[in-house]
């Protein structure tokens, strides 16, 4: 006779007797009415069912989940370490960036100093051209006094012989009284040589020291300028090493730029590709995206909610087309006859 109420239950793992002390009565009762009853498969066999989908399901969200989890790990350990490289970055660009300003506040210093020293030998250039032409001035004053010097003696000279004719001219004049008066006027002309000769000896001596004065000057200026000249050396060499520093730093931070504008260039086209499936996935439904493209979260939710509706819509229309051609109860484990019959 038929079943008026069933005896087992839908459960998580399959099915189970509702009362398990009759379980072998209605066992070997159905084994005399085969005709109004189907033979159930085994309790420890798998079938394709909802619970089972349930199963795999649970499983594969956990397993990604956890990788998930993992890569948001991965990507957070990833941020931390861009972070530091960045600020290590920002503080050597900062290092670099105050040594180049010494740098420079130093080469303005010297090239002051530079311009300052410059001056200074114009000044003493110009100096040495007004001492040379006042010695040339000098030189010909004495040459001028040397050529009178000797004019008079030749003239002392050649009027001695006159020594008789002026004292008889001192006795017939009426100028001269005594011969004092014309040695006094000889004396006034020696004393005006004395004085010329002092002169002359004073002003050799200036000479000499304005000649010794230059030298100094010029020998001081000298080692001025060799100092400066070996500063300016020591300063281009340090240049150089500052130089190609500086342009082995740039290169560093060229490539440390070219990573991240590259890295920067692949989130971006990660975050437009989610975005497009997102909005195809949106319009598919019918309707209009509401998360933004900064929220990949929901984005992502949304992209996966539906990837697991695709594959179980897959997978019942595998399962439809696997049993196409049998009955109903046929899916639950017989096999209906083509030619019709009984089960």
């Amino acid at each position: 006779m038929p079943r008026r109420k069933p005896i087992t239950k839908l459960g998580v793992f399959g099915k189970y007797d509702l009362n398990p002390e009759k379980a072998v009565e209605n066992y070997f009762e159905s084994k005399f009415n085969s005709k109004f009853y189907t033979n159930v498969p085994g309790w420890d066999v798998a079938r394709n069912g909802f619970e089972l989908k349930g199963i795999h399901n649970d499983r594969e969200y956990m397993e990604i989940s956890k990788e998930q989890h993992r890569m948001r790990e991965q990507s957070q350990r990833q941020a931390a370490i861009n972070r530091r490289r960045l600020q290590q970055t920002n503080q050597l660009l900062e290092q670099m960036r105050d040594e180049f300003v010494e740098l420079n506040d130093f080469l303005k210093d010297c090239e002051m100093k530079e311009n300052n020293a410059l001056d200074t030998v114009q000044r003493e250039q110009e100096k040495h051209e007004q001492y040379g032409k006042k010695i040339a001035q000098l030189e010909d004053d004495i040459e001028k006094l040397d050529d009178f010097v000797l004019k008079y003696e030749k003239t002392i000279n050649a009027f001695e012989p006159y020594e008789q004719v002026m004292e008889q001219t001192i006795a017939e004049s009426k100028t001269y009284e005594t011969m004092q008066d014309l040695i006094q006027r000889c004396d006034s002309l020696l004393l005006a040589q004395v004085e010329i000769s002092a002169v002359e000896q004073q002003k050799i001596l200036e000479i000499e020291e304005i000649r010794q004065n230059l030298f100094k000057a010029t020998k001081t200026a000298l080692h001025i300028i060799t100092g400066l000249n070996n500063d300016l050396s020591e300063l281009l060499t340090q240049y150089t090493v500052a130089k190609e520093e500086g342009l082995r730093w740039e290169k560093s931070v060229n490539v440390v730029k070219s990573y991240m504008v590259e890295n920067e260039a692949n989130v971006n086209c990660l975050l437009d590709a989610i975005n497009h499936v997102y909005i195809l996935l949106r319009k598919r439904r019918g309707s209009l995206p509401k998360a933004p493209r900064g929220d990949v979260e929901a984005q992502l939710d949304h992209i996966k909610e539906e990837i697991e509706i695709l594959h179980e819509v897959r997978q019942l229309a595998a399962a439809k087309q696997e049993h196409d051609g049998h009955s109903l109860r046929a899916e639950k484990g017989t096999e209906r006859r083509r030619g019709g019959g009984a089960l």
